[in-house]
Protein backbone atom coordinates (compact mmCIF):
# COMPACT_ATOMS: atom_id res chain seq x y z
CA UNK A 1 0.00 0.00 0.00
CA UNK A 2 1.43 3.12 -0.77
CA UNK A 3 0.86 6.09 1.53
CA UNK A 4 1.07 9.90 1.50
CA UNK A 5 0.89 9.51 5.60
CA UNK A 6 3.80 7.20 6.20
CA UNK A 7 6.79 6.33 3.47
CA UNK A 8 8.65 3.20 4.89
CA UNK A 9 11.53 3.30 2.46
CA UNK A 10 12.28 6.90 3.04
CA UNK A 11 12.61 6.23 6.51
CA UNK A 12 14.74 3.27 6.38
CA UNK A 13 17.16 4.93 3.80
CA UNK A 14 16.90 7.88 6.37
CA UNK A 15 17.80 6.02 9.40
CA UNK A 16 20.84 4.04 7.55
CA UNK A 17 21.96 7.45 6.35
CA UNK A 18 22.22 8.96 9.84
CA UNK A 19 23.97 5.49 10.96
CA UNK A 20 26.59 6.16 7.92
CA UNK A 21 27.10 10.10 9.25
CA UNK A 22 27.61 8.86 12.80
CA UNK A 23 30.32 6.53 12.03
CA UNK A 24 31.63 8.97 9.31
CA UNK A 25 32.38 11.55 11.91
CA UNK A 26 33.94 9.22 14.69
CA UNK A 27 36.43 8.17 11.67
CA UNK A 28 36.79 12.08 10.97
CA UNK A 29 37.86 12.61 14.73
CA UNK A 30 40.04 9.49 14.89
CA UNK A 31 41.91 10.98 11.85
CA UNK A 32 41.88 14.64 13.24
CA UNK A 33 43.14 14.06 16.60
CA UNK A 34 44.87 10.63 16.05
CA UNK A 35 43.24 9.39 18.22
CA UNK A 36 40.74 6.46 18.96
CA UNK A 37 39.42 6.86 22.65
CA UNK A 38 39.36 11.01 23.17
CA UNK A 39 37.16 10.75 26.09
CA UNK A 40 35.78 8.92 28.79
CA UNK A 41 32.68 8.05 26.86
CA UNK A 42 34.79 6.21 23.92
CA UNK A 43 35.99 3.93 26.03
CA UNK A 44 35.75 4.98 29.75
CA UNK A 45 38.11 2.05 30.79
CA UNK A 46 41.07 2.38 28.40
CA UNK A 47 40.41 6.22 28.77
CA UNK A 48 40.80 6.01 32.93
CA UNK A 49 44.14 4.01 32.88
CA UNK A 50 45.63 6.07 29.73
CA UNK A 51 44.77 9.23 32.44
CA UNK A 52 46.32 7.96 35.12
CA UNK A 53 49.41 6.44 32.85
CA UNK A 54 49.91 9.92 31.41
CA UNK A 55 49.96 11.48 34.95
CA UNK A 56 52.64 8.59 35.83
CA UNK A 57 54.74 9.53 32.83
CA UNK A 58 54.73 13.56 33.88
CA UNK A 59 55.92 12.84 37.11
CA UNK A 60 59.02 10.45 36.24
CA UNK A 61 59.67 13.09 33.67
CA UNK A 62 59.58 15.78 36.36
CA UNK A 63 61.92 13.33 38.71
CA UNK A 64 64.11 12.95 35.64
CA UNK A 65 64.38 16.72 35.77
CA UNK A 66 65.45 16.65 39.14
CA UNK A 67 67.52 13.73 39.28
CA UNK A 68 69.76 15.60 35.96
CA UNK A 69 69.99 18.45 38.71
CA UNK A 70 71.34 16.35 41.27
CA UNK A 71 73.80 14.49 38.81
CA UNK A 72 74.89 18.71 38.41
CA UNK A 73 75.69 18.85 41.84
CA UNK A 74 77.67 15.78 42.17
CA UNK A 75 79.67 16.20 39.13
CA UNK A 76 80.13 19.82 40.26
CA UNK A 77 81.81 18.22 43.17
CA UNK A 78 83.55 15.24 41.30
CA UNK A 79 85.41 17.72 39.29
CA UNK A 80 86.63 19.91 42.32
CA UNK A 81 87.68 16.77 44.57
CA UNK A 82 90.17 15.32 41.47
CA UNK A 83 91.58 19.09 42.01
CA UNK A 84 91.83 18.62 45.55
CA UNK A 85 93.20 15.02 45.14
CA UNK A 86 96.15 16.27 42.39
CA UNK A 87 97.03 19.33 45.00
CA UNK A 88 97.72 17.30 47.99
CA UNK A 89 99.51 14.90 45.50
CA UNK A 90 101.58 18.04 45.23
CA UNK A 91 101.96 18.75 48.83
CA UNK A 92 103.09 15.21 49.46
CA UNK A 93 105.87 15.68 46.71
CA UNK A 94 106.66 19.31 48.41
CA UNK A 95 106.93 17.74 52.01
CA UNK A 96 109.16 15.15 50.70
CA UNK A 97 111.64 16.99 48.96
CA UNK A 98 111.84 19.05 52.75
CA UNK A 99 112.56 15.89 54.74
CA UNK A 100 116.18 15.78 52.41
CA UNK A 101 118.77 17.55 54.36
CA UNK A 102 119.76 21.42 52.83
CA UNK A 103 116.18 21.41 51.55
CA UNK A 104 115.29 25.31 51.29
CA UNK A 105 112.52 25.30 53.82
CA UNK A 106 111.58 29.06 52.87
CA UNK A 107 110.58 28.48 49.11
CA UNK A 108 108.89 24.96 50.11
CA UNK A 109 106.95 27.09 53.09
CA UNK A 110 106.23 29.44 49.90
CA UNK A 111 105.16 26.69 47.39
CA UNK A 112 102.69 25.19 50.85
CA UNK A 113 100.84 28.09 50.98
CA UNK A 114 100.10 28.35 47.38
CA UNK A 115 98.92 25.08 47.27
CA UNK A 116 96.64 25.46 50.40
CA UNK A 117 94.97 27.72 49.13
CA UNK A 118 94.25 25.88 45.69
CA UNK A 119 92.47 23.34 48.60
CA UNK A 120 90.69 26.16 49.83
CA UNK A 121 89.44 27.70 46.58
CA UNK A 122 88.55 24.52 44.82
CA UNK A 123 86.04 23.29 47.80
CA UNK A 124 85.08 26.72 48.05
CA UNK A 125 84.03 26.83 44.29
CA UNK A 126 82.58 23.33 44.06
CA UNK A 127 79.20 24.99 44.46
CA UNK A 128 76.04 24.08 42.30
CA UNK A 129 72.63 25.84 42.43
CA UNK A 130 73.83 26.67 46.16
CA UNK A 131 74.77 23.03 47.14
CA UNK A 132 78.15 22.35 48.01
CA UNK A 133 78.86 18.98 49.26
CA UNK A 134 82.37 19.82 50.33
CA UNK A 135 82.69 22.39 52.52
CA UNK A 136 80.05 20.89 55.46
CA UNK A 137 77.19 23.25 54.90
CA UNK A 138 74.51 20.63 53.89
CA UNK A 139 74.64 17.26 55.80
CA UNK A 140 72.71 14.80 54.08
CA UNK A 141 70.43 15.05 50.82
CA UNK A 142 68.01 12.84 49.15
CA UNK A 143 68.29 13.01 45.67
CA UNK A 144 65.24 12.47 43.58
CA UNK A 145 65.58 9.41 41.50
CA UNK A 146 61.92 8.54 40.07
CA UNK A 147 58.41 7.63 40.93
CA UNK A 148 57.20 3.71 42.06
CA UNK A 149 53.75 4.03 40.97
CA UNK A 150 51.33 2.16 42.74
CA UNK A 151 47.14 1.79 43.42
CA UNK A 152 47.38 3.74 46.40
CA UNK A 153 48.85 6.93 44.99
CA UNK A 154 52.58 6.24 44.31
CA UNK A 155 55.64 7.82 45.89
CA UNK A 156 58.99 9.20 44.73
CA UNK A 157 61.92 7.42 44.71
CA UNK A 158 65.35 9.15 46.41
CA UNK A 159 69.48 8.57 46.72
CA UNK A 160 70.20 9.40 50.10
CA UNK A 161 73.85 10.87 49.94
CA UNK A 162 76.14 11.56 53.21
CA UNK A 163 77.70 14.73 53.06
CA UNK A 164 81.48 15.12 53.85
CA UNK A 165 83.53 18.11 54.99
CA UNK A 166 86.89 18.55 52.95
CA UNK A 167 87.11 21.60 54.88
CA UNK A 168 85.03 24.50 56.14
CA UNK A 169 84.06 22.84 59.62
CA UNK A 170 84.58 23.78 63.40
CA UNK A 171 87.24 21.18 63.93
CA UNK A 172 87.52 19.45 67.48
CA UNK A 173 83.21 18.54 67.61
CA UNK A 174 81.90 16.03 69.74
CA UNK A 175 80.23 13.14 68.73
CA UNK A 176 77.47 10.36 68.61
CA UNK A 177 77.28 6.82 69.72
CA UNK A 178 74.79 4.09 69.29
CA UNK A 179 74.67 0.55 71.32
CA UNK A 180 73.16 -2.42 69.99
CA UNK A 181 73.11 -6.08 71.84
CA UNK A 182 72.94 -9.29 70.58
CA UNK A 183 74.09 -13.18 71.51
CA UNK A 184 76.98 -15.23 70.46
CA UNK A 185 75.99 -18.95 70.46
CA UNK A 186 77.65 -19.62 67.11
CA UNK A 187 80.30 -22.58 68.07
CA UNK A 188 82.99 -21.45 65.22
CA UNK A 189 82.72 -17.91 66.54
CA UNK A 190 83.11 -18.90 70.21
CA UNK A 191 86.16 -20.84 69.81
CA UNK A 192 87.68 -17.76 67.98
CA UNK A 193 86.82 -15.97 70.83
CA UNK A 194 88.26 -18.24 73.41
CA UNK A 195 91.46 -18.38 71.37
CA UNK A 196 91.88 -14.61 71.13
CA UNK A 197 91.00 -14.51 74.65
CA UNK A 198 93.55 -16.56 75.94
CA UNK A 199 96.27 -15.19 73.18
CA UNK A 200 95.92 -11.48 74.84
CA UNK A 201 97.31 -11.10 77.74
CA UNK A 202 98.34 -8.64 79.69
CA UNK A 203 95.97 -5.85 77.84
CA UNK A 204 93.69 -5.85 80.30
CA UNK A 205 93.13 -1.54 80.41
CA UNK A 206 90.68 -0.21 77.69
CA UNK A 207 92.47 1.76 75.17
CA UNK A 208 91.26 4.45 73.24
CA UNK A 209 92.34 5.66 69.71
CA UNK A 210 92.56 9.29 71.05
CA UNK A 211 94.59 8.52 73.96
CA UNK A 212 96.97 5.72 73.51
CA UNK A 213 99.18 4.15 76.11
CA UNK A 214 102.58 4.00 75.89
CA UNK A 215 102.65 0.25 76.48
CA UNK A 216 100.34 -0.58 74.27
CA UNK A 217 99.48 2.18 71.76
CA UNK A 218 96.25 1.82 69.84
CA UNK A 219 95.95 -1.83 70.90
CA UNK A 220 92.68 -2.81 69.14
CA UNK A 221 91.90 -5.93 71.31
CA UNK A 222 92.04 -6.37 75.05
CA UNK A 223 90.56 -8.81 77.86
CA UNK A 224 88.58 -7.74 81.02
CA UNK A 225 89.87 -10.98 83.55
CA UNK A 226 87.08 -9.30 86.71
CA UNK A 227 84.16 -9.42 84.34
CA UNK A 228 85.56 -11.89 81.77
CA UNK A 229 85.03 -9.76 78.67
CA UNK A 230 87.07 -9.42 75.66
CA UNK A 231 86.46 -5.85 73.65
CA UNK A 232 87.62 -5.62 69.50
CA UNK A 233 88.12 -2.05 68.52
CA UNK A 234 88.16 -0.81 65.12
CA UNK A 235 88.63 3.09 63.74
CA UNK A 236 87.59 3.79 59.94
CA UNK A 237 89.02 6.26 57.90
CA UNK A 238 86.31 8.93 58.65
CA UNK A 239 87.10 8.74 62.59
CA UNK A 240 83.94 6.13 63.25
CA UNK A 241 85.43 3.98 66.39
CA UNK A 242 83.21 0.64 66.34
CA UNK A 243 83.53 -0.88 70.09
CA UNK A 244 82.59 -5.04 70.18
CA UNK A 245 82.48 -6.31 74.11
CA UNK A 246 82.04 -10.11 74.42
CA UNK A 247 80.83 -10.89 77.64
CA UNK A 248 80.72 -14.41 78.90
CA UNK A 249 77.24 -15.86 80.07
CA UNK A 250 76.61 -19.29 81.61
CA UNK A 251 73.99 -21.32 80.45
CA UNK A 252 71.37 -19.48 82.23
CA UNK A 253 72.53 -16.53 80.79
CA UNK A 254 74.11 -14.92 83.71
CA UNK A 255 77.39 -13.36 83.90
CA UNK A 256 80.15 -13.89 86.51
CA UNK A 257 79.28 -10.67 88.55
CA UNK A 258 75.64 -12.47 88.24
CA UNK A 259 76.73 -15.77 89.43
CA UNK A 260 78.63 -14.14 92.69
CA UNK A 261 81.33 -14.63 94.40
CA UNK A 262 80.81 -18.70 94.35
CA UNK A 263 80.30 -18.39 90.88
CA UNK A 264 82.37 -21.01 88.14
CA UNK A 265 82.27 -18.68 85.61
CA UNK A 266 85.18 -18.28 83.02
CA UNK A 267 85.61 -16.90 79.62
CA UNK A 268 86.63 -20.22 78.42
CA UNK A 269 83.92 -22.32 79.39
CA UNK A 270 81.12 -19.59 78.93
CA UNK A 271 77.90 -21.68 77.42
CA UNK A 272 77.56 -18.06 75.35
CA UNK A 273 78.31 -14.53 75.00
CA UNK A 274 77.25 -10.98 75.11
CA UNK A 275 77.93 -8.79 72.36
CA UNK A 276 77.21 -5.29 72.57
CA UNK A 277 78.49 -3.07 70.65
CA UNK A 278 78.65 0.99 70.31
CA UNK A 279 79.45 2.93 67.37
CA UNK A 280 80.92 6.52 67.89
CA UNK A 281 80.73 8.92 64.79
CA UNK A 282 82.24 12.09 64.82
CA UNK A 283 79.88 15.02 64.33
CA UNK A 284 82.57 17.09 62.47
CA UNK A 285 85.82 16.35 60.62
CA UNK A 286 87.58 17.93 58.20
CA UNK A 287 88.99 16.13 55.82
CA UNK A 288 92.32 18.41 55.04
CA UNK A 289 92.58 18.54 58.99
CA UNK A 290 94.28 15.40 59.95
CA UNK A 291 96.29 14.75 63.65
CA UNK A 292 96.10 18.65 64.49
CA UNK A 293 97.76 19.31 60.67
CA UNK A 294 95.70 22.04 58.54
CA UNK A 295 96.76 21.16 55.04
CA UNK A 296 95.28 24.52 53.97
CA UNK A 297 97.93 26.29 56.09
CA UNK A 298 101.28 24.22 56.58
CA UNK A 299 104.29 25.86 57.36
CA UNK A 300 106.90 23.82 58.38
CA UNK A 301 110.09 24.34 60.48
CA UNK A 302 112.39 21.41 59.30
CA UNK A 303 112.55 17.96 58.29
CA UNK A 304 110.89 16.37 61.60
CA UNK A 305 107.95 18.62 60.77
CA UNK A 306 107.53 17.90 57.24
CA UNK A 307 107.29 14.41 58.14
CA UNK A 308 104.44 14.67 60.47
CA UNK A 309 102.57 16.88 57.94
CA UNK A 310 103.39 14.14 55.34
CA UNK A 311 101.86 11.80 57.44
CA UNK A 312 99.17 13.72 57.95
CA UNK A 313 98.58 14.56 53.93
CA UNK A 314 99.14 10.43 53.66
CA UNK A 315 95.99 9.93 55.62
CA UNK A 316 93.99 13.04 54.21
CA UNK A 317 94.14 12.05 50.75
CA UNK A 318 93.23 8.48 51.66
CA UNK A 319 89.64 10.04 53.14
CA UNK A 320 89.29 12.38 49.96
CA UNK A 321 89.71 9.32 47.91
CA UNK A 322 86.89 7.35 49.71
CA UNK A 323 84.75 10.44 49.28
CA UNK A 324 85.73 10.81 46.09
CA UNK A 325 84.82 6.91 45.14
CA UNK A 326 81.29 7.50 47.41
CA UNK A 327 80.44 10.67 44.98
CA UNK A 328 81.52 8.47 42.33
CA UNK A 329 79.36 5.16 43.29
CA UNK A 330 75.91 7.86 44.41
CA UNK A 331 76.52 8.93 40.63
CA UNK A 332 76.74 5.87 38.75
CA UNK A 333 73.13 4.92 40.67
CA UNK A 334 71.93 8.71 39.12
CA UNK A 335 72.72 7.85 35.83
CA UNK A 336 71.14 3.98 36.32
CA UNK A 337 68.23 5.78 37.36
CA UNK A 338 68.13 8.26 34.51
CA UNK A 339 68.28 5.43 32.04
CA UNK A 340 65.72 3.38 33.67
CA UNK A 341 62.83 6.49 33.95
CA UNK A 342 63.83 7.16 30.36
CA UNK A 343 62.96 3.50 29.18
CA UNK A 344 60.31 3.65 31.53
CA UNK A 345 58.46 7.12 30.12
CA UNK A 346 58.87 5.01 26.75
CA UNK A 347 57.12 2.21 28.15
CA UNK A 348 54.23 4.55 29.36
CA UNK A 349 54.01 5.83 26.01
CA UNK A 350 53.88 2.81 24.36
CA UNK A 351 51.32 1.31 26.64
CA UNK A 352 49.06 4.69 26.11
CA UNK A 353 49.30 4.85 22.52
CA UNK A 354 48.09 1.44 22.56
CA UNK A 355 44.96 2.25 24.22
CA UNK A 356 44.13 5.20 22.69
CA UNK A 357 45.52 6.05 19.72
CA UNK A 358 44.04 5.29 15.92
CA UNK A 359 44.78 2.72 13.66
CA UNK A 360 45.76 5.46 11.05
CA UNK A 361 45.96 2.97 8.31
CA UNK A 362 43.03 1.33 9.34
CA UNK A 363 40.71 4.76 9.91
CA UNK A 364 41.97 6.02 6.28
CA UNK A 365 40.79 3.13 4.79
CA UNK A 366 37.34 3.22 6.97
CA UNK A 367 37.11 7.19 6.05
CA UNK A 368 37.19 6.43 2.42
CA UNK A 369 34.32 3.75 2.56
CA UNK A 370 31.93 5.47 4.83
CA UNK A 371 31.99 8.46 2.10
CA UNK A 372 31.07 6.27 0.06
CA UNK A 373 27.98 5.06 2.12
CA UNK A 374 27.39 8.54 2.37
CA UNK A 375 27.00 8.72 -1.05
CA UNK A 376 24.96 5.67 -1.65
CA UNK A 377 22.62 6.79 1.06
CA UNK A 378 22.37 10.53 0.23
CA UNK A 379 20.96 8.64 -3.56
CA UNK A 380 18.71 5.90 -1.76
CA UNK A 381 17.08 8.17 0.83
CA UNK A 382 16.37 10.73 -2.70
CA UNK A 383 14.65 7.59 -4.45
CA UNK A 384 12.78 6.48 -1.32
CA UNK A 385 11.35 10.30 -1.47
CA UNK A 386 10.46 10.21 -4.87
CA UNK A 387 7.30 7.43 -3.99
CA UNK A 388 5.15 10.70 -2.99
CA UNK A 389 6.14 12.53 -6.10
CA UNK A 390 4.79 9.56 -8.23
CA UNK A 391 0.95 9.06 -6.32
CA UNK A 392 1.03 12.93 -7.13
CA UNK A 393 0.75 12.16 -10.47
CA UNK A 394 -2.10 9.68 -10.21
CA UNK A 395 -4.40 12.64 -9.58
CA UNK A 396 -3.49 14.65 -12.70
Amino acid sequence: MSSILNNPASLSALQALQMTQQSLNTVQNEVSTGLSVATAADNSSYWSIAAQLTADSGVVSASNDALSQGQSVLATASSAINSVITTINSIQTALTQATEPGANIGNINTSLASLGKQLTDAVNAASFNGLNVLNGSVTALNFVSGYNASAAGGSINTISFTTEALYGLTTGGGSTSSTSQSTVTDAATMTQLQAQFAADTGDTTPVSYSTPTATYGNNAVFEDTTNQALTVQSMALDGTVTTTTYTALDANGNTLAQEGTGGTLTFANAASYAVSTTVTTPNSQNLLVQSGVDLTSLNITGPTDAQTSLSAADQALAQVTNYAALIGATQDRMTTASTFNTALMTNYSDGIAGMVDADMNTASTQLQALQTQEQLGIQSLSIANQNAQLILKLFQ
